[in-house]
C-alpha cells in the first residue's frame, strides 16, 4: 500500500530521505546535502532543506522535482519523492540527465504542522521576480481581509464562517474573492497568503545552492508537489498563464484531462505573485524551463480556508504558552489533516499520479533537445 511511505513526522521523513538516498548509491552516482536553518523542530532536531543531486549535472538536463513548500503538504510530497526514490533504486545509472529532488522548502511548516514558515510567511508567494518588490497587495482584498483574518483565537464551531464566506461570494463572486485571498500580500504580516518584506532564509539558502548547480544546464523539467486544491485525489497540472501555446498543447497532449492554467477564470487555480516556478524562471532565464505545480485535491475550498484561517489565528492570537502548546491546538490537526488526509484511497492515488507524472516528464526530458 502506498500509506507506508507517509511520514508521522518532519524528522522521519527526513531520515527516510536520507537513508534512500544511501539506498540509491549502490546504483547511482549521488549527491545528497543539507541546507541547515538555525531553527529545531518539535523533537528538537535540526531543520534543514534536503537537497539530493543524482546522475550527470554536466548533462545540461535536469528533472527538478520540490515538495513543501506549504509545510504540511509536504507529507504527501515526500511520500511521492520516497516512492520514486524506491523505484530508482532498483534502476541502472544513468549519466544523460540528471534528478534534482528538494524535499520540504519549508521544514518548519512541515515540522510544526503549519502553511507557513517561522516568520509566517507564504514560501510560494516569496520568490518574486526582479521585477517585483515586496509591497502591496490585491485589487480587491481590503473588501475581504479583516473577515479572513479576525484577531482572535478561533472557534471550533464557527456557524458564522459559511454565511460570511457565501455574502462575500454573492458580493463579490467566487472567482474574485478567490484571487483576492490567495493571490498573495505584503503589508499584514499576521494575515494569510503573507509574502513577506524580503526573500527569506530557507529560500536564499536554496537559490544559492541552485547558482552553484545549474551553471551547465540549459533545460529543466520541474515539478512543484503541492495539496488542497481541486477534487479528491485528483491531480491539477497547473502552469502559468504566460505559457507559451505551443508549450501548453503539448502539455495537454501529454497529460490529457488535467493541465490547467493558473488563471481564476480558468478552473481551479489563481494567479500568484512569488510562487516558486516564477522566481527560479527569472532568476535563470537563460535556462529553458518546463514548470508545473501538480496540485491534488483535498477537500472543499471552503474547508481549505476554514482550516487555513483557523490555524492563523490560532498561532498570531491565540493562548499558548510555547511552540509545543501551540502544536497541540486543534487548528493545526485540522491544518495537517485538511491538506494531508489520513486516507489510505486518496494516499495511493497521490503517490501513483506522482510517479505517473514524474516517469512522463522524465521522457518528455530525454527526447526533447
Amino acid at each position: 500500500m502506498s500509506s507506508r511511505w507517509f511520514s508521522k513526522s518532519y524528522s522521519e521523513a527526513a531520515g527516510r530521505f536520507s537513508i534512500a538516498c544511501d539506498s540509491l548509491r549502490e546504483n547511482h552516482e549521488v549527491r545528497h546535502e543539507r541546507l541547515m536553518l538555525d531553527l529545531t523542530g518539535p523533537e528538537k532536531e535540526p531543520l534543514a532543506i534536503d537537497v539530493a543531486v543524482i546522475g550527470s549535472l554536466k548533462s545540461g538536463k535536469v528533472l527538478l522535482s520540490s515538495s513543501g513548500i506549504h509545510g504540511v503538504e509536504g507529507y504527501p510530497g515526500s511520500a511521492i519523492q520516497l516512492s520514486i526514490m524506491d523505484e530508482l533504486s532498483k534502476q541502472d545509472s544513468f549519466q544523460d540527465y540528471a534528478i534534482i529532488f528538494i524535499h520540504t522548502v519549508n521544514p518548519y511548516g512541515m515540522a510544526w504542522w503549519r502553511r507557513f514558515n517561522e516568520n509566517n510567511v507564504d514560501l510560494n508567494r516569496n520568490f518574486l521576480r526582479s521585477d517585483q518588490s515586496y509591497t502591496g497587495v490585491p485589487e480587491g482584498y481590503e473588501q475581504i481581509r479583516e473577515f479572513f483574518n479576525p484577531q482572535t483565537p478561533p472557534k471550533k464551531r464557527d456557524r458564522l464562517f459559511i454565511f460570511g464566506a457565501l455574502k462575500l461570494v454573492l458580493r463579490h463572486g467566487f472567482n474574485n474573492v478567490k484571487q483576492w485571498v490567495a493571490e498573495g500580500q505584503y503589508e499584514y504580516p499576521k494575515a494569510i497568503q503573507y509574502g513577506g518584506k524580503s526573500l527569506q532564509p530557507g529560500p536564499k539558502l536554496l537559490l544559492e545552492w541552485l547558482d552553484r548547480n545549474l551553471k551547465e544546464i540549459n533545460q529543466i523539467w520541474a515539478i512543484d508537489l503541492h495539496t488542497g486544491l481541486g477534487p479528491s485525489g485528483h491531480d491539477t497540472l497547473l502552469v502559468s498563464p504566460d505559457t507559451t501555446k505551443s508549450k501548453l498543447e503539448k502539455l495537454t497532449k501529454l497529460f490529457p484531462g488535467h493541465v490547467e492554467s493558473l488563471d481564476p477564470n480558468e478552473g481551479v487555480g489563481y494567479q500568484i505573485d512569488g510562487d516558486f516556478h516564477q522566481g527560479l524562471e527569472d532568476r535563470y532565464e537563460n535556462i529553458n524551463w518546463t514548470s508545473i505545480t501538480q496540485e491534488f485535491g483535498t477537500f472543499s475550498p471552503i474547508k481549505v480556508i476554514r482550516a487555513s484561517r483557523c490555524e492563523n489565528r490560532w498561532t498570531q492570537w491565540g493562548d499558548y504558552s510555547s511552540e509545543q502548546d501551540a502544536k497541540r491546538h486543534w487548528s493545526r490537526l485540522k491544518m495537517l489533516r485538511t491538506f494531508n488526509p489520513k486516507d489510505s484511497v486518496w494516499q495511493n492515488k497521490v503517490v501513483n499520479r506522482g510517479k505517473s507524472v514524474f516517469n512522463s516528464a522524465i521522457n518528455d526530458l530525454l527526447e526533447s533537445n
